[in-house]
C-alpha cells in the first residue's frame, strides 16, 4: 500500500526570495545612511555593514553582484537625494529632479556591486585581511577616476565629530580610516559567526594598533604661531537670487566686514568663491577691495577658456589660483555636442569651465603660505596634500553652498574640510557665502563656526604651525589599497579556499 506523500508548502515566487536574500543589503545601507546627515548617528558606521558582510560568505559571484547593487541603490537614494533637491528647484520639475537622481543612483551602485563581488572573493579564498583594503581601494578608484571622481559618501566620513578616531587619515588620508573602520565592521562579524579568540587575535591587534596611534597623535601638539584671520560670510544667496539683489547685498555685507577687519587686528581675510569677475586681471568686485588687510576670494577668470579661482590680494601684489577639480554638469558637461537638449532642458550652463593648466599653486601672503581650496576641491584630499607639499601652513576653503541648503549636502561637504585639515595637519578656515563658515586646527577640532545665512566676520586667531607636519608617506596607502583592488581578482586562490565560504576556515 502507498504510503501518502507529506504535503508540499506553498512555493515561494523566486522575486519574494530575491527580496528575502536581499535584506541584508538593504539593512546595511539603511544602518549606515543613518550614520549620515542628517541622522548623525556617526558611530553606527562601526556596525552598520555587519548584516551585509556576514551574507556575502554565503552567496555565488552573481548574488554577491546583486546583493552590492541592492545596497549601493538604497544607500544612493539617500546619498544623492540632494541631486533631486538641486536640479528641480533649478528647473523648476520635480520630475525633471527624479531623473539624474535615479540615474546618479544607478550609476553609484556599480562600485557596490564591484565591491561586493570582491569581498565574496575574500571569504572565499579566506583573505579576512583584503576585506578592508579592497573596500578602501574601491573608494579610492571612485573618488579619481577621470572626468566621474567623485568621493562622496565615504565610509569614513561620518566620524569626523569623533576626533579621537580620526587621526590615522594623517599617515594615510581618510581612506586608511575607512579601512579601519571596515576592519571593526569584519570583527563583529567574525564574533558573530562564531570564531575563536586564537583566530581573531590578529586582526584584533591590528584594530588596536590603528585606535592607539590615533589617540597617540591627537596628544601631539606642533609649535605654532598665532595669525588673526576673518572668515567672511556675506549670508547672500549665491545660487538662487535676483542677481541685481545679491550684488548689492553682497557689496553691503562684504563692506562692513571688511570695515570690520580694518580696525580689529586681522591680518588676512578670506572671503567666499564665485563674489568677482576677471575677464583680465585685477578682479572686478561689487564690493570695496582693502589695501590694509590681505583677502583671499574666488570669482572667475579670463575668457575664452574660462577658470573657476581663487585672488589674493596684499595690499600691493595680486595672485591668482585656477581651480583644478571641476563639477560633473555644474561646471562643465561631458559630451554636451553629443546630447545638445541637455543644455536646454536641465537648464546647464552655456559655457564650461577649464580646469587649471598651471597645478595647484600657494598663495605668499600675511606674511605666511596660505594654500587656497575652491569648493568642489575640498572633497579631494589630493589638492591639500599638493597645497601643503608646496609650504602651505594655512589651508583656506572658499566656496558657495547655496545650491544645497536645504539639503543634506552642505554637512558632508564641511565635514570633507575637517579631513582635509586632519590629512595634512594644517590649520584650515572655511568661507562659505551662506554656510558653513568655521575654523579648524590641524587635528579636526572646530575652533569657530558662523551661524547659517548671517552676515558675519568670523574672526579666529589660527594656530600657524612653525614647520610643515605634513607626512609625506600619507599616499601610499590609498595607492597600494587601489592597486590592489583592482588585480585582487586575477589572483590565484589559497589551498585553504577550497573548503569553502561556509567552512570554519573560511569564516
Amino acid at each position: 500500500m502507498k504510503r501518502p506523500q507529506p504535503k508540499k508548502g506553498p512555493t515561494i515566487p523566486p522575486r519574494i526570495q530575491s527580496i528575502v536574500k536581499a535584506w541584508p543589503s538593504a539593512a546595511s545601507a539603511i544602518l549606515l545612511l543613518l550614520a549620515f546627515p542628517p541622522f548623525n548617528l556617526g558611530l553606527l558606521v562601526l556596525v552598520a555593514l555587519v548584516p551585509w558582510l556576514i551574507s556575502l560568505r554565503d552567496t555565488t559571484g552573481k548574488g554577491a553582484w546583486r546583493s552590492g547593487y541592492c545596497f549601493g541603490f538604497i544607500y544612493g537614494l539617500g546619498q544623492l537625494f540632494w541631486v533631486e533637491q538641486l536640479v528641480s528647484r533649478w528647473v523648476g520639475s520635480v520630475w525633471m529632479g527624479i531623473i539624474p537622481w535615479f540615474i546618479a543612483c544607478a550609476l553609484y551602485s556599480i562600485y557596490f556591486g564591484w565591491v561586493a563581488v570582491l569581498i565574496r572573493h575574500c571569504w572565499n579564498r579566506n583573505w579576512l585581511w583584503a576585506i578592508p583594503l579592497v573596500w578602501a581601494g574601491i573608494e579610492v578608484f571612485r573618488s579619481f577616476i577621470p572626468s566621474f571622481a567623485f568621493p562622496w559618501g565615504l565610509l569614513a566620513s561620518p566620524l569626523w565629530p569623533y576626533t579621537a578616531l580620526i587621526q590615522n587619515a594623517h599617515f594615510g588620508t581618510i581612506y586608511m580610516v575607512s579601512a579601519w573602520v571596515v576592519l571593526i565592521n569584519l570583527l563583529v562579524c567574525l564574533l558573530l559567526v562564531g570564531l575563536s579568540y586564537r583566530r581573531m587575535r590578529s586582526y584584533i591587534s591590528v584594530a588596536a594598533v590603528g585606535a592607539v596611534m590615533s589617540v597617540v597623535w591627537l596628544d601631539t601638539v606642533e609649535p605654532s604661531t598665532k595669525l588673526t584671520v576673518t572668515a567672511g560670510q556675506p549670508g547672500v544667496d549665491m545660487a538662487f537670487s535676483d542677481p541685481d539683489i545679491a550684488d548689492e547685498a553682497m557689496r553691503r555685507n562684504v563692506n562692513a566686514i571688511t570695515d570690520r577687519a580694518d580696525v580689529d587686528g586681522t591680518k588676512l581675510l578670506v572671503l567666499p568663491e564665485g563674489i568677482a569677475m576677471a575677464p583680465t586681471m585685477p578682479p572686478k568686485a561689487p564690493f570695496r577691495i582693502s589695501t590694509k588687510v590681505p583677502v583671499i576670494f574666488g570669482g572667475r577668470r579670463s575668457t575664452n577658456p574660462t577658470f573657476q579661482s581663487a585672488f589674493g590680494f596684499d595690499g600691493k601684489r595680486w595672485q591668482y589660483e585656477d581651480k583644478t577639480r571641476l563639477v560633473v554638469f555644474g561646471e562643465y558637461v561631458p559630451g554636451r555636442d553629443l546630447f545638445p537638449f541637455l543644455t536646454s532642458a536641465f537648464k546647464l550652463p552655456g559655457e564650461d569651465f577649464v580646469a587649471g593648466r598651471e597645478g595647484v599653486k600657494a598663495f605668499d601672503i600675511a606674511g605666511t603660505k596660505v594654500g587656497p581650496i575652491v569648493c568642489f576641491e575640498a572633497l579631494f584630499p589630493d589638492v591639500s596634500f599638493l597645497q601643503a607639499a608646496q609650504g602651505s601652513r594655512l589651508l583656506a576653503v572658499i566656496g558657495i553652498d547655496d545650491w544645497y541648503m536645504d539639503g543634506n549636502a552642505p554637512d558632508q561637504i564641511r565635514a570633507a574640510s575637517v579631513w582635509r585639515a586632519v590629512e595634512t595637519g594644517l590649520p584650515l578656515v572655511r568661507a562659505m557665502s551662506t554656510g558653513y563658515t568655521m575654523a579648524v586646527d590641524g587635528h579636526g577640532h572646530i575652533l569657530a563656526m558662523a551661524p547659517l545665512r548671517t552676515p558675519i566676520g568670523l574672526k579666529v586667531d589660527m594656530p600657524i604651525p612653525d614647520k610643515s607636519p605634513l607626512f609625506r608617506a600619507a599616499p601610499v596607502f590609498p595607492a597600494l589599497s587601489c592597486v590592489f583592488a583592482l588585480v585582487m581578482p586575477w589572483a590565484k586562490r589559497g589551498h585553504r579556499a577550497q573548503k569553502g565560504p561556509n567552512s570554519t576556515d573560511a569564516a
